[in-house]
């Protein structure tokens, strides 16, 4: 539960509870924010007045209370903060607008064949200025970029690209500094999985679960791990990564699990085939049409996988597995249905529960929108946590947003 604090000093840490608990239950009255946050009620007013002032909060209408009591109602202001969310990987770029309400405002997506560091930055400076462009631009807080891991974290922050055979030519890339030198806004970096668990906690399937373990069906394959409500990063930022758990049986041979995912190796084998196959719309044609290639695929990636949802199950006892990424849906269906299929034959008959298998609600913007949290949820959430990725500290000093003259 969101709690505020009456000390003077906490004022900061007081706007951001007052904001999100009217972000997450609005429209609420000052009476029920008080209540709910443990702060005064003159508290709640004082920072009401300032949200309101500042464009975050709005009054949106009444409430009949008891005795013919009539109470104003507060919601969060949409167009009161931007964020920015770039999904960065091999075959494409999408970039949002998103409004502090989560709304999508605006969407770019450019379909590429994965660029080195120059062009790539290039490209994303100027999604990024057409879509700052579309708004006031000290209403954007910052940006956001899902990048696919692994990740390396250095000095705090998450930073470096490890994955040259993924990604050649970026080794050891800051595109967290680098594209922070370009922009005027702040730049958070995140893990492509995690980031589409955190939009699946803030819009999707996930909104209602304290924690689950989130499987990403990219360009390869990726996990991301979310415990109340949050979440772990682990040391190095990459807990959850699956991709590069080993096959099993061990066969000796250095295989992993991702490559079983590769949706590279499924393009040149399709292709090989006759009729040159390079995007996931054609993939599920074919499954449409019942490709026995497609569905042999699918089928040796659910073997692959079933057995490391189980070890996820039994390591972190999730409320549910939430598989989702940038796949169609018939792709995630047809997947999720095999696994199904192969994960009572695993389990152990004397664990008490199973975690079901839900498929995300998010589609294939699901990275995009999680990082384009980032920047609002470091800055407004009520918890001490530290600001990762960020190029700037402004949200640690008396010119955090939420107070700062605008």
């Amino acid at each position: 539960m969101l709690k505020g604090t009456n000390l003077e000093h906490a004022r900061v840490h007081n706007l951001r509870t007052v904001l999100e608990m009217v972000r997450l239950n609005g429209p609420i009255s000052r009476a029920d924010t008080a209540r709910r946050t443990g702060l005064t009620a003159q508290t709640v007013s004082n920072l009401v007045t300032v949200l309101l002032d500042q464009g975050l909060l709005l009054e949106s209408g009444h409430h009949q209370g008891p005795r013919g009591r009539s109470s104003t109602l507060l919601q969060v202001d949409p167009g009161g903060a931007y964020s920015i969310g770039l999904d960065l990987d091999r075959g494409h770029l999408t970039g949002l607008l998103v409004d502090l309400a989560g709304g999508v405002r605006s969407r770019v997506h450019r379909e590429l064949a994965f660029p080195g560091p120059g062009p790539a930055l290039d490209l994303m400076e100027s999604v990024v200025a057409a879509l700052s462009a579309e708004v006031e631009r000290d209403r954007v807080w910052g940006v956001g970029v899902g990048f696919p891991g692994p990740l390396r974290i250095g000095s705090g922050v998450v930073d470096n690209i490890i994955n040259p055979e993924g990604f050649p030519g970026w080794e050891n890339v800051s595109v967290r500094e680098q594209l922070g030198e370009r922009l005027e806004f702040s730049v958070f970096l995140e893990n492509n999985a995690t980031a589409a668990a955190m939009g699946e906690s803030y819009y999707g399937a996930g909104s209602q679960l304290e924690s689950y373990f989130y499987v990403f069906l990219g360009v390869g394959l990726g996990g991301a791990i979310i415990q109340n409500g949050r979440p772990v990063r682990g040391w190095q930022g990459n807990a959850g990564e699956i991709g590069f758990m080993p096959t099993l049986p061990d066969t000796g041979s250095g295989d992993y699990l991702g490559r079983h995912f590769d949706l590279f190796r499924l393009y040149e084998l399709l292709s090989a085939r006759g009729g040159e196959v390079r995007s996931l719309t054609a993939v599920a044609e074919l499954l449409d049409h019942g490709d026995a290639l497609v569905n042999t695929w699918l089928d040796h990636a659910a073997e692959g996988l079933a057995p490391m949802l189980i070890a996820a199950e039994y390591l972190l006892d999730p409320e549910a597995i939430i598989v989702g990424g940038a796949w169609p849906q018939a792709l995630v269906d047809a997947l999720v249905a095999r696994v199904s299929a192969r994960l009572p034959g695993l389990r152990s008959p004397l664990m008490p529960t199973a975690a079901p298998l839900l498929p995300a609600a998010l589609g294939s913007d699901a990275v995009a929108r999680g990082v384009a949290t980032l920047p609002l949820h470091e800055l407004l959430a009520p918890f001490p946590t530290s600001v990762e990725g960020s190029t700037d500290r402004r949200m640690r000093s008396h010119d955090h947003p939420l107070v700062a003259n605008r």
